[in-house]
Parts: structure tokens; sequence; C-alpha cells
């Protein structure tokens, strides 16, 4: 188990570099008054995360009449939340749009899963109105990033994980830790470290899915409950399963009433499927 563990955190620095372009971008953006054709310069150097970004905002809940061709026209429409949201999944689309063979998970199901929990999060954050809402979606656009990193290097000991799921009816987690050492949230954590995310988003990732933790910080609650929402779904669970329960400390912690609960359910879904049939059109 020892050399196993070595061998996963010697491997995350072979894992490319979240775009500095990307890093560039949400340090502008913290400025209310950012000047969109300074952004926009600074985003179509980078023609990837601009295909996908335009992309992004063409296949979404916004209800555009007509196809956005440009970073500045996609400007003029979104609000800095928007923009935020779509820049960091344009990113995040190059790790998590990939097949988890150890999960169970096509590339469809991992990429739509982080969306999901990206949509949810986003809702529940303008609902209860905390501070930094991009930070929220961010994370939970990243959490299951630490699955990308133990499925590329220890593929072999995921069998094993999934059989002790299987047959000793552990979660995932506990079987995680049990062969491995360590489990996808520990691993995704470190891995946004060495990219210097800042440390709320690192927090979130760590704590998605250990109840004490996910208590600490609204952040975290936040992510939480929405990567527990979108299994109950049942958008990308794979070999998770649906082996999910909603803690009532949970919402207390979030800030959302039982009924306020099942209107985030009810319009997350909604969200989440208008995404989903506009970019499975587009392809």
């Amino acid at each position: 188990m020892v050399k196993i563990l070595e061998h996963i955190f010697e491997e995350i620095g072979s894992i490319p570099n979240f775009p500095e372009t990307a890093f560039r971008a949400l340090r502008m953006l913290e400025d209310e008054d950012v000047n969109f054709e300074d952004l926009a310069k600074v985003i179509r150097y980078d023609a990837t995360i601009t295909a996908n970004f335009l992309k992004l905002v063409n296949s979404a809940y916004l209800g555009l009449r007509r196809k956005v061709d440009s970073l500045s026209q996609a400007f003029a429409l979104l609000g800095l939340n928007q923009i935020r949201f779509f820049l960091v999944a344009a990113c995040a689309g190059q790790y998590l749009n990939r097949p988890l063979k150890g999960y169970a998970l096509s590339p469809q199901e991992v990429w739509l899963h982080s969306l999901a929990c990206g949509v949810l999060a986003e809702l529940i954050s303008e609902k209860v109105k905390i501070e930094r809402q991009d930070h929220v979606f961010t994370a939970a656009l990243l959490h299951d990033i630490g699955k990308i990193v133990l499925d590329l290097f220890v593929g072999g000991e995921l069998e094993m994980i999934r059989d002790l799921v299987e047959d000793e009816g552990l979660s995932f987690m506990e079987a995680e830790i049990m062969v491995l050492g360590t489990d996808h949230a520990v691993v995704g954590a470190e891995l946004l470290r060495r990219w210097d995310f800042p440390k709320d988003i690192i927090f979130a990732v760590r704590a998605h899915h250990d109840e004490d933790w996910m208590l600490q910080e609204q952040t975290s609650a936040i992510v939480a409950l929405s990567n527990i929402i979108v299994n109950l779904m049942g958008v990308g669970t794979g070999a998770d399963g649906l082996s999910y329960r909603v803690p009532s400390a949970l919402l207390k912690k979030v800030g959302l009433k039982e009924k306020e609960f099942f209107d985030v359910i009810l319009k997350g879904f909604l969200r989440y499927q208008t995404l989903k049939d506009n970019l499975l059109q587009i392809g």
C-alpha cells in the first residue's frame, strides 16, 4: 500500500497544469469593472479555451435566441458569475471529458456529472447568497478531479476497490482508502494545491465526502450537497452507486430550508437537462 500511495503522489506532477490563461482571466474577473475587451484578448490566445467557452455558452440554459460567435458577444450577454462558470468549465473539460474505466464511467458521464454539480452549486449559491459564488462552482466542477489521477495510475487496484464495494458492501471511499491508503478527494485536493488554487476550493474538494469536514465551511457544504443531489439524480454515478443520503446538518450549514431544498432539486434538474440536451445536440 505504501508503494502505491507513493506512486500516486509522484505521478500527480505529470498531470498537465491548469491553464495559466484561465488563472489570468479569473484574476481579472475579480474586478467588477473588468474591461471585457482586455479579458477577451487574454482568453482568445488559447484557442481550445475559446472554442470550449463558446460551445458551452451556446449549449447552455441561457435561452439565447441567436448563436454567439465571439467572446466579446458572449461577455455582453453574460453576468460575471456566468462568465466565470463557463470559463472554468471550458478548462475543466480537458481533464474530465475522458473515460474512467476503474469507476465504470464513460467520458460523457464524467463530464456531465461535473457540469451537473457545477449547475447545482451555482443555483444553491444564488439561493443562499454566498459571497464567493465563483469559488463554489469552481470547486463543484473540479470535485472529482482526483479520480483522473487514480484511474490513470492505479487502474488495476481500482478493480479491487470495485470488488470490495460489491462483495463487502463498503462505500467507494472506504474501499479506496483500504486498497490505496488514500481516496480521490485527498488526491484531488493535492492536485489543486499544486496548481495553486485558493484554499477554500482545495478544502471543499478534500471535504466533499467527509461528513465532519464538509460541515466546517459553507463552500464545502454546498459542494458536498451538490454532489449528493447529482448522485441521487443518477447523473454519472458509475461504480459509486446510489448509496447517498442528505444529512440534516448539511442542509442547515448550507442555509437551505426543506422547501427550498426540493425547489433547488427541481430547478437544478431542469437547468442540467437543458444544458445536457443542447450539448449532445451540438456534439
